[in-house]
């Protein structure tokens, strides 16, 4: 995984009125239909429609690590100081996100629930969590409104 440099100015992230309408743009001018994106903040929008798409539409029943490769990546673009989101976010803030991505990390898949099912086991199907990852990438392009030249290297 390795940031490209230097960052490329663009303004339309900032102008879109709403978390989703910004998260609907990245989507649709950052995440390349058929490539790997070349933003971070693509890359960031991919991962989380990914683990959403899983748990939601699969009770996380396809679970790989290549899932657990994208819960490594959230967490080192949200929380290492090595990529500049984390440095944007308060304590607190990073906290919360810490905690979101534990959530979605831990689970017990459906084929291996017992009797005694407790919510906090199976795989997280809401939206707000995702929304709130989401909104926490949104909040950080509002403050700067540049693309993040990303290239995804496998080592």
């Amino acid at each position: 995984m390795e940031l490209a440099n230097p960052i490329s100015p663009i303004t339309q992230v900032t102008i879109k009125p709403t978390n989703a309408d910004t998260v609907l743009w990245m989507w649709e001018h950052l995440v390349p239909f058929s490539a790997a994106p070349t933003s971070l903040q693509g890359e960031i929008i991919r991962v989380l429609e990914l683990l959403a798409w899983e748990a939601q539409a699969n009770s996380n029943l396809n679970w790989d690590d290549s899932f657990d490769e994208m819960l490594i990546f959230l967490r080192k673009v949200f929380l290492s100081a090595e990529f500049p989101l984390a440095q944007h976010f308060s304590i607190e803030t990073r906290l919360s996100i810490e905690a979101d991505i534990n959530r979605l990390a831990n689970f017990v898949l459906p084929t291996e629930l017992d009797s005694r099912i407790f919510s906090e086991e199976q795989p997280y199907i809401k939206d707000d969590l995702y929304d709130r990852l989401a909104g926490h990438l949104v909040d950080y392009c509002r403050a700067y409104p540049q693309i993040i030249p990303y290239l995804n290297v496998k080592s």
